[in-house]
């Protein structure tokens, strides 16, 4: 299962790194044009909360993973008992820390000003 939704987050960042880098090419706005745009939209905190968890946690997670499925590439963990605790452990910690990114975003959002 968290082999499928490793590919799963590589593809959809790769996709999503492809169609922005494209389309901030090709078209009139930039970046900060669009993050400007995204802020005046005044979007209650929660719902920016959230946005936030769902960009930040796909990084997270493909990053731990990666390093995880490295293990098994020098076939340390392979039994099924330490997949399946190691697979846990990725998803829990990927979680916690885009929990812990978007928490400090929040704290540091509130010290600065636009």
């Amino acid at each position: 299962m968290l082999s499928g939704l490793h590919r799963i987050t590589g593809c959809i960042m790769a996709g999503t790194l492809l169609v922005g880098g494209i389309a901030f090419a090709i078209t009139p706005v930039d970046f900060t044009t669009f993050i400007e745009f995204a802020r005046s939209l005044n979007l209650p905190t929660p719902i920016t909360s959230l946005f936030k968890f769902i960009v930040a946690f796909p990084i997270v997670f493909h990053s731990l993973n990666g390093i995880r499925f490295m293990g098994f590439d020098l076939a340390k963990g392979t039994d099924i008992k330490s997949v399946y605790r190691s697979g846990w452990l990725t998803l829990g910690v990927s979680a916690l820390i885009a929990l812990a990114i978007v928490i400090d975003n929040a704290r540091n959002k509130k010290s600065v000003k636009y």
